[in-house]
């Protein structure tokens, strides 16, 4: 439980850039405590469906798989507390940090590496779900997916060319789902 509480502090200290951003820490930290691809790939989905914030969505989901009801509770706490410490802190110093030309610069410098870290995370999930597997280092291993690259393919479509609403994406992605377990 101390592990648990742990991860979730420093992924709350060490999380900048929102909760996409987040998802790449999330999941290293989450692989400690034995999540596999497919239960990170469910918490994306819920993440998507459900209200909250991504980090809070996620502490409460590893918290509740790994340690129960409690596990969920403390993981969720910690992973708010630095938001406690850090967003009034912000606000008190908002004015000299946006004049500090060096501060400025080190985010300017994070908002490209959280890009970086969304596209990992993401890709890592489509070799999961499309390839059933957990590196390209498994590569040898793959086993195609086609309805999945079909779904990815057609949320890209849509989201981007035609700004659906991404919690409607989500739901058509389940009914294409369903249609084809049945199939």
């Amino acid at each position: 439980m101390i592990s648990l509480m742990l991860a979730f502090l420093k992924i709350g200290f060490l999380g900048f850039g929102g909760g996409y951003a987040m998802l790449s820490l999330i999941y290293a930290e989450s692989q400690t405590f034995g999540l596999s691809l497919q239960q990170f790939a469910d918490l994306n989905a819920l993440d998507g469906m459900i209200p909250g914030p991504i980090a809070i969505n996620s502490a409460t989901y590893i918290g509740q798989l790994t340690h129960g009801f409690w596990g969920a509770v403390l993981a969720t706490l910690m992973v708010c507390v630095p938001s406690f410490v850090i967003v009034p802190l912000y606000l008190h110093f908002e004015k000299r940090i946006k004049n500090n030309w060096i501060l400025s610069a080190i985010l300017d410098g994070i908002k490209p590496a959280s890009a970086g870290l969304i596209l990992a995370v993401a890709f890592t999930i489509m070799l999961g779900t499309v390839f059933n597997i957990n590196s390209i280092g498994a590569w040898a291993k793959a086993n195609f997916n086609w309805s999945s690259l079909v779904v990815i393919i057609g949320v890209l479509v849509l989201d981007l060319k035609y700004h659906v609403n991404p919690v409607i994406l989500i739901a058509l992605a389940g009914v294409f789902g369903a249609i084809v377990y049945y199939i």
